[in-house]
């Protein structure tokens, strides 16, 4: 009783230390994360878990056309190694449309891209993929799937990106390659954002980083 005291204590003790600062670390990650924009609240929940919230009309969006562009989501994020592997278990609270959560590659505010799940105009829950490049996007959607709970997956081999998504986290697919064009100052991470509403609970867990290349290009292991 009192070993299971103390060690709910010490995740209590985390909590409040990540509300009161810029930075934190994760046992799953080898690297000190940071916020570039602080959620509406933040819990750890174990080595390699926690919950995020954003709050009211936050997003990260680039119009196809150019004639929109907004980026204020609570962003948690590290820099890799050069080559990397990096995967998490990601399960938005669905309320609203255009809710989601997010894996994200963000250089600065102009150039970055995600591998998001959503929900759509029609309800309907999706994945889908942006890559920005100084504000001009590429958006693409990708599949459709029955549940919010997904994992999703960056990878990165020398010059060659990858977005995967897994059911269980175990079967990978491949969504889409790319190549980013402004890998300087890179940082990786998550996202969540809640446009049309009054906030997004993100459960992120299952969190898994290998700082290595990936050796089978259609599951990024």
């Amino acid at each position: 009783m009192k070993k299971h005291f103390l060690s709910l204590m010490t995740l209590c003790l985390a909590a409040l230390s990540v509300s009161a600062g810029d930075s934190l670390r994760l046992k799953a990650i080898p690297h000190t994360l940071q916020w570039q924009t602080r959620p509406a609240t933040f819990t750890v929940q174990s080595d390699n878990a926690f919950t995020m919230t954003a709050g009211k009309g936050t997003d990260l969006y680039a119009s196809i056309d150019g004639s929109f562009y907004v980026n204020n989501v609570p962003k948690l994020l590290f820099t890799p190694d050069r080559d990397f592997i990096f995967s998490a278990r990601l399960r938005p609270e669905f309320k609203n449309v255009y809710d989601a959560g997010a894996i994200l590659i963000y250089s600065d505010s102009s150039n970055w891209a995600k591998v998001i799940v959503e929900k759509l105009d029609n309800g309907s829950i999706f994945i889908g993929s942006s890559v920005v490049d100084n504000r001009i996007t590429d958006d693409s959607y990708h599949q459709a799937i029955p549940t919010a709970d997904v994992h999703l997956k960056l990878a990165r081999s020398g010059k060659v990106y990858c977005f995967y998504y897994s059911t269980d986290g175990r079967t990978w697919k491949l969504l889409r390659t790319f190549s980013f064009k402004q890998p300087q100052q890179m940082r990786i991470g998550f996202y969540a954002q809640s446009p049309k509403g009054d906030r997004l609970s993100l459960q992120v867990s299952d969190v898994r980083y290998r700082g290595v290349a990936f050796k089978d290009f259609f599951t990024g292991e």
